[in-house]
């Protein structure tokens, strides 16, 4: 069982030390991490389309402002980029609202209090500046100089 559990907490790791540090804090049962796992593993192919998809949207869109290309498909593009953030949003939002559903109260208040919270309730704790969107790169209707 501790083999078993070690496996996991690995495998949720390996996007950085934050996965460990939440279920050390939370102090899941292995049923718990075995069903957020699923739920993760669920979620990310669609995460994963979803962000290849703004990429290349991205990467056009930096080609027609170098080249001063159509203004119309540069706004088309714009508008695309923010439908897809939207959806990416959405998807982690509901992610978060089924891992806390597999919580126990105490539980729950722990997760609502951290990082790994609901985002809309994570205020500025990452060093954003008020009224910033917290994404990076180049947002619709942003421009570099």
């Amino acid at each position: 069982i501790l083999l078993f559990a070690t496996t996991i907490l690995m495998a949720q790791g390996r996007r950085g030390g934050d996965r460990l540090l939440w279920d050390e804090s939370l102090n899941l049962t292995t049923e718990q991490m075995q069903q957020i796992t699923e739920l993760r593993e669920g979620m990310q192919p669609a995460m994963q389309t979803m962000r290849q998809a703004t990429r290349a949207l991205e990467l056009e869109l930096r080609q027609l402002r170098n080249s001063g290309g159509d203004p119309e498909r540069i706004v088309e593009l714009e508008a695309s980029i923010a439908a897809n953030q939207t959806a990416m949003s959405a998807l982690l939002s509901g992610h978060r609202v089924q891992i806390r559903a597999l919580l126990t109260d105490d539980q729950q208040l722990i997760f609502d209090q951290h990082e790994f919270g609901p985002r809309e309730e994570r205020g500025n704790r990452r060093g954003s500046r008020p009224g910033s969107n917290g994404r990076r790169g180049q947002g619709p209707g942003s421009r570099r100089p």
